[in-house]
C-alpha cells in the first residue's frame, strides 16, 4: 500500500493545488504506526488505499482489516484503471477482508466506472477524487490535485448521473463542497453522505455549520412525514 506525505499547497484562482510530496509508506508501517490513533478516535475510520494495481489493493486491504477502529476501506483508485482490474481489486480484497469496500472514482469518470465497482462488491461510491490541474511556479509547471469550490457544478453533474443509475450502494459526494448550501444540495442530488476535503483546511468551523443544517434538514424530513401520517 502507498500513501502520501504532507503535501504542499499552490494557491490558484478559485481553489488550490495539492502537490504530493512522493513520499510512500507501506500498509504494514501505516498500521504500525496510526492503528492506536484509529482507535482513539472514538468512531469508525476509513481507511484510503491509492495502489495502482489489484494485486497491491488486495495486500493491503488485509494488512488495514487487521486493525481496530477500521470499519471500512476506500480505493482512490488510478484515473487511468481499466474496469476489468477495478473489478479484480475488488474481488480479490473481498476474499482478503471482511469490511465494506468503497471505490472513490476517478473525476470525469465517475459515471462511466460506477456499476462495474457495485458489481464486483463496492457497497459505497466517492464521486469523485479531484481533478489534476497545474500552475506556473518560478517558470516551471507544477502539477497537482485541484480543489475549490469552482468544482462543485461539475461534481454535481457527476453526482447526478450516477445517482440516475439506481445502483445499490451509497453514494458519498466529494469535491468542492465548501458551504452548508453546497452539502444539502449534494444530498438532494441522491448523495448519502459527503466528503470534505479543502475546506477543512481553509474553514475549520464550517463543519459545525454543515452539521447543524444537516439536523435540521432530518428534523424538518420527520415533521414533514409525521403530518402526513
Amino acid at each position: 500500500g502507498h500513501g502520501y506525505g504532507r503535501s504542499g499547497l499552490v494557491e490558484v484562482e478559485g481553489g488550490v493545488l495539492a502537490l504530493p510530496s512522493g513520499f510512500s509508506r507501506s500498509a504494514r508501517r501505516a498500521v504500525e504506526r496510526y492503528a492506536g490513533a484509529w482507535a482513539r478516535t472514538g468512531c469508525p475510520v476509513i481507511v484510503q488505499l491509492v495502489d495502482e494495481t489489484a494485486a497491491d489493493f488486495a495486500k493491503a486491504a488485509a494488512l488495514v482489516a487487521g486493525a481496530q477502529a477500521v470499519a471500512g476501506i476506500e480505493w482512490s483508485v488510478p484515473a487511468g484503471l481499466a474496469p476489468s482490474t477495478l473489478a479484480e481489486g475488488l474481488r480479490a480484497a473481498q476474499r482478503v477482508a471482511d469490511l465494506p469496500l468503497w471505490v472513490k472514482l476517478p473525476w470525469g469518470r465517475a459515471g462511466d466506472l460506477a456499476e462495474r465497482a457495485v458489481a464486483a462488491g463496492a457497497v459505497g461510491l466517492v464521486v469523485a477524487q479531484p481533478p489534476a490541474g497545474s500552475a506556473l511556479r518560478a517558470g516551471a509547471v507544477t502539477t497537482g490535485a485541484l480543489h475549490g469550490p469552482l468544482l462543485f457544478a461539475t461534481l454535481l453533474d457527476q453526482l447526478v448521473a450516477v445517482a440516475q443509475q439506481s445502483l445499490p450502494c451509497a453514494l458519498i459526494a466529494s469535491g468542492g463542497i465548501f458551504t452548508a448550501g453546497q452539502m444539502l444540495q449534494a444530498l438532494a442530488a441522491g448523495a448519502q453522505a459527503v466528503q470534505l476535503d479543502a475546506v477543512v483546511w481553509s474553514e475549520p468551523a464550517v463543519v459545525r455549520t454543515m452539521v447543524a443544517a444537516w439536523q435540521d434538514g432530518e428534523k424538518g424530513t420527520a415533521q414533514a412525514h409525521a403530518r402526513t401520517e
